[in-house]
């Protein structure tokens, strides 16, 4: 039976563009390749179908998905990140570069970031400079090799993933629903995380739209002071007691 919109899926996938690779959620395919990035959790992603995530040509192809089948696709640049825009590629001088970008490194093909659009350093000569804020995927034929891995069902396992998909975890944590009340154990990093604070709404909001919930309450666990020991009270008690006899004489 083919997917449906809404329905909630783990998906495992490689991408790859002139026939390298620029993405995986499989880390022997990124070993293999050479292409590992440093301190990202290789596994599974959380989807929702339909939902307008992926891009638009592996959004479409997915619906027809098999469970467990692996499924390769051809992506076309109008059903992926779009044709280049020219309009998007910016010249300027070296020194408005410098002041606008004064960490920027300077060599061709530098991820850099200028008033908040990210772009690519395309270009250097003489004085002058190119960026190119076209997405660097843009203009390419992409080659999709995927598997949906599950379809999530049960209460406890959609909220786990809805909470993953809008809050990347790397650490484990616990969800419990109970009389119609989802629970959730937050992970460490939310205590110090400020992006947790944006994160939260997401993940509510997800968890409203995908699940028939009526509150949901999110735990946050800190230690408080700990009771001595009876055996160190008592050790002290003793201590005192000797100091108390020893000014006596």
């Amino acid at each position: 039976m083919p997917l449906k919109d809404g329905e909630i899926i783990t998906l495992d996938y490689e991408g790859r563009t002139d026939g390298i690779l620029f993405d995986t959620t499989l880390e022997k395919v990124a070993k293999k390749e050479d292409a590992v990035v440093e301190n990202r959790k290789y596994s599974p992603i959380t989807v929702v179908v339909g939902e307008g995530r992926l891009v638009p040509g592996l959004e479409n192809n997915l619906k027809q998905a098999k469970i467990g089948k692996v499924t390769e696709v051809t992506i076309a640049p109008e059903e992926a990140y779009g044709t280049r825009d020219t309009k998007l590629i910016e010249t300027m001088s070296v020194a408005k570069f410098r002041r606008v970008c004064p960490d920027a490194k300077g060599y061709v093909g530098e991820e850099i970031t200028m008033d908040g659009r990210p772009g690519i350093l395309a270009n250097v000569y003489g004085s002058r400079v190119r960026v190119d804020f076209n997405p660097p995927l843009a203009g390419k034929e992409l080659v999709f090799k995927y598997t949906v891995k599950s379809v999530v069902k049960k209460p406890v396992d959609v909220i786990h993933s809805l909470f993953t998909m809008e809050y990347p975890a790397d650490e484990d944590f616990e969800v419990k629903v109970e009389k119609g009340v989802a629970q959730i154990k937050l992970p460490e990093r939310t205590k110090f995380d400020v992006n947790w604070f944006q994160a939260k709404y997401r993940v509510v909001a997800a968890i409203r739209k995908h699940t028939k919930v009526t509150d949901i309450e999110f735990l946050e666990h800190y230690e408080g002071t700990k009771p001595e020991k009876k055996e160190k009270k008592a050790a002290k008690k003793k201590v005192a007691k000797k100091k108390t006899s020893s000014k006596k004489k």
